[in-house]
């Protein structure tokens, strides 16, 4: 029509709520694919909107500052709904708090209205505090990486809006959720000694916080690390966030079509002045680490989803993510 053709996500996010429709579901739980403000999902109006840490991420189509960013992002915010996010930075948490005044939604900020303190963590998991305004709730996760602790105290934030809105989930109910919640691909440990950890970190930002979580909450001796990436992605400061926390690194590449070639790689790390070895597929870079590892050392497969996916496969963990 004069729209132009139906794109394949409108048409996934289409059948996403077509298939939810036939099976009669209670709730949906909606992500945006890219921004917010264009996006096929955002034609739904929430009970509750969610808006995590927001990052610069696909720069070409959504801008190249936080601010820019910030906007397409707060394009889910609907008059009169309640929006719940994670800390932001100064320009991203402005663009927010203006757009929820100007139509009139409420803000319900992490940090702020809501607190959160990790009480400890190990391999099987955390435990941690979240304190809103209405009650305590003591919980346990069984994921990785502190920055879980924000996602389970937005949850609850969110879940607990929507109580006030009658909603009947209770706090139990919500605490035995999170307990049982499970995360493939995030933080994931395929096996031990060595760990074997996988994670899909494929931006700046979420390398950038996937290495302070290795460095605070993982014991290891020496990190060997398995980096592929996507073509699409800024593949010089992925590697210049790794590059720290790596003492070996092999590059591979996933079967997909935009993934960026190995030697790309190498040459990044080649420019920081670290050597790489190369292997053409993802298993046979995970076997060449593992080969390489001491059992008190750490490989970790990271760089893109795609990678990430083919790394569970090997693991024999595939039947995890079908259909992530």
């Amino acid at each position: 029509g004069a729209l132009g053709r139906i794109t394949m996500f409108e048409l996934t996010t289409l059948l996403a709520f077509l298939y939810f429709s036939a099976k009669d579901v209670d709730f949906q739980v909606i992500e945006v694919g890219l921004g917010g403000r264009l996006d096929a999902t955002n034609v739904v109006r929430p009970l509750v909107g969610v808006i995590t840490s927001i990052s610069l991420d696909h720069t070409s189509i959504l801008g190249t500052t936080l601010r820019q960013v910030a906007m397409e992002k707060a394009g889910i915010i609907k008059p009169g709904t309640v929006v719940v996010t994670a800390p932001q930075e100064p320009e991203a948490e402005e663009v927010i708090r203006l757009t929820c005044n100007e139509r009139g939604a409420r803000l319900v900020m992490l940090g702020k209205d809501v607190c959160w303190l990790r009480q400890s963590a190990s391999l099987e998991g955390q435990t941690l505090l979240v304190r809103t305004p209405k009650a305590d709730y003591r919980l346990r996760i069984p994921l990785l990486g502190k920055f879980q602790c924000e996602n389970a105290a937005l949850a609850v934030s969110a879940i607990e809006e929507a109580r006030s809105l009658g909603i009947d989930i209770s706090p139990r109910s919500t605490a035995q959720g999170l307990a049982k919640v499970s995360w493939p691909g995030r933080m994931h440990i395929l096996q031990h000694r060595p760990l074997l950890l996988a994670d899909g970190a494929h931006n700046v930002h979420s390398a950038a916080v996937l290495r302070e979580t290795i460095k605070e909450d993982l014991p290891y001796h020496r990190c060997f690390l398995v980096l592929g990436a996507s073509i699409d992605k800024d593949t010089a400061g992925i590697v210049r966030e790794f590059n720290p926390l790596a003492d070996v690194v092999v590059a591979t590449r996933s079967h997909h079509p935009r993934s960026a070639p190995p030697v790309m790689i190498a040459r990044e790390f080649g420019f920081l002045g670290k050597e790489c070895r190369i292997a053409g597929d993802v298993p046979g870079a995970i076997e060449t680490a593992l080969e390489l590892a001491s059992p008190d050392d750490l490989v970790l497969v990271t760089g893109s989803l795609f990678v990430v996916a083919e790394a569970l496969e090997w693991a024999g963990a595939a039947e995890l993510i079908e259909g992530g």
